[in-house]
């Protein structure tokens, strides 16, 4: 990490008693833990600490996706890390895969997948979220996502997908394009908030097309540590966001 230099432009966290992520320009950056001058870290390493006017000491490093993903510009409620990690975990999502999206919204769940796959082809009917997911990607130079304002119903571009994720009101009215896109194998993932909806479009994956069809809701409980002996649960955790549902192309 010493090795790389903060360039004009690069984004970085400063983690003290409160963690921010910037992009380094020549200006001054104000807290309430005092000013920094984000212009003087042009050339410097990343690890190292720096100090506000008022004393309070910061560690300057490189930020990664939860970070930045705390920094995009948001629509629709979006797909949570828990969620996005068992997508990638279920369907053993790899640097090799084509994977294509329906219902980018924000952006968020796109830019996760991005970081593990080789490429995200992302469908988002509406030009409203299309245009704000598309200024996240921009805003943080992801090359491998091609966002296109298109209907998914209407079909997919792509062929040999290893991947197909629907987030959409009505995701059943997709599972043919999506049985026609995907490569023997491939994996189905449908993101739904309800479980009637989940009862709905499953019904519609039928055994012929579809095979492993299983339905998970991901529950994430942090714990407060309190050495040597009052460790407990949380009181205050994110239960339930959504279901997802896996099935593979047959």
């Amino acid at each position: 990490m010493s090795e790389l230099r903060i360039k004009k432009g690069d984004s970085i966290l400063l983690g003290g008693k409160k963690n921010y992520v910037l992009k380094v320009e020549d200006n001054k950056f104000t807290t309430e833990f005092g000013d920094f001058n984000l212009g003087a870290l042009v050339g410097k390493s990343y690890g190292i600490k720096v100090k506000t006017h008022l004393g309070y000491e910061f560690n300057v490093m490189k930020p990664r996706l939860p970070d930045l993903l705390k920094k995009i510009k948001r629509m629709p409620q979006i797909i949570t890390l828990k969620d996005a990690g068992m997508i990638a975990g279920q369907t053993g999502m790899n640097k090799e895969d084509i994977v294509v999206e329906a219902g980018a919204g924000s952006g968020a769940l796109t830019i996760y997948l991005a970081g593990v796959a080789k490429h995200v082809y992302t469908y988002e009917i509406r030009k409203d979220f299309h245009d704000v997911a598309k200024g996240n990607y921009e805003k943080l130079g992801i090359k491998n996502i091609t966002i296109k304002n298109k209907d998914i119903t209407k079909g997919i571009d792509e062929k040999d997908v290893d991947v197909v994720t629907l987030d959409m009101e009505k995701p059943e009215t997709a599972f043919k394009a999506a049985h026609k896109a995907l490569k023997s194998g491939g994996f189905l993932v449908v993101y739904a908030p309800i479980i009637e909806q989940v009862s709905r479009y499953t019904g519609e994956l039928d055994k012929k097309h579809w095979a492993d069809i299983q339905t998970f809701e991901t529950i994430l409980r942090p714990w407060d540590i309190e050495p040597p002996d009052k460790s407990r649960p949380s009181g205050h955790f994110l239960a339930h966001t959504g279901f997802l549902t896996f099935a593979r192309r047959v």
